[in-house]
């Protein structure tokens, strides 16, 4: 006779009724003694929640309200104020991002060259932390027990190569396009720095966001955007300063 007790998982109630083809499950005690039965319509119900849930889940989705709600469905207003808020800091964080930048002016007045650079340092720094964010969303999505340190010195390694091989590549291009050693070795080491430190922001942010339980697709990507152009500003300004 196939039974459950009271505190089984609905889970496990629906797994048995589908493996032994039957259209309710009897609850009992812990001494057999009947106690009522989990029927079809329950069973179904249950089926669909939890279906519905998993999909989710392994789309990324682990808001504990998502199972509720979708965008289509979701009031304008409310998916504005999910987003507005990580947006608005990522709009302060771009203000002062450009206070840096007036910091090292001295530095800029130098060589203004310089300047050129900075979309291609900021943009490879972010598309390598991006690239690396998409990564852990769908990975946490999948393995829930998910070994974060092993997966960190994993993505950690990657990147080191990546650094390496960019910068190496875009210090050859800008010796033979501009005959200037200084500012290739300037741009080469500054790639390489801010494309690892997008370790940080590509990885920490989702992974601490979703142990808040929030969800990393909305908050993640502002405020890793954002702190990791700040960095990649710093880190180039800091090495033209030194070298130049």
């Amino acid at each position: 006779l196939v039974t459950v007790h009271p505190d089984a998982h609905q889970e496990r109630v629906v797994y048995l009724a589908l493996k032994n083809n039957i259209k309710a499950v009897p609850v009992v005690d812990s001494d057999g003694k009947f106690l009522g039965a989990i029927l079809n319509d329950t069973i179904l119900t249950i089926l669909y929640k939890e279906a519905h849930e998993d999909l989710l889940h392994m789309a990324g989705i682990t808001h504990p309200h998502a199972v509720h709600s979708n965008v289509i469905e979701t009031p304008l207003l409310i998916s504005f104020w999910h987003r507005a808020p990580w947006l608005f800091i990522g709009l302060l964080g771009g203000l002062f991002s450009a206070s840096i930048i007036g910091f090292f002016e001295h530095t800029l007045s130098q060589n203004l060259l310089l300047a050129a650079f900075i979309p291609l340092i900021v943009y490879m720094s972010d598309a390598v932390g991006t690239q690396m964010e998409a990564c852990i969303i769908r990975d946490l999505a999948l393995d829930r027990g998910l070994r974060f340190g092993l997966y960190l010195v994993r993505q950690l390694l990657v990147t080191v190569i990546i650094a390496i091989s960019f910068s190496l590549i875009v210090s050859v291009a800008v010796l033979g396009i501009y005959g200037d050693a200084r500012m290739g070795v300037i741009v080469g080491i500054s790639m390489a720095a801010a494309i690892l430190s997008s370790v940080i922001t590509g990885l920490l942010p989702p992974y601490f966001f979703s142990r808040l339980q929030l969800d990393p697709a909305d908050v993640s990507g502002p405020i890793a955007t954002i702190v990791q152009d700040l960095l990649s500003v710093t880190i180039y300004f800091l090495v033209a300063t030194v070298l130049l």
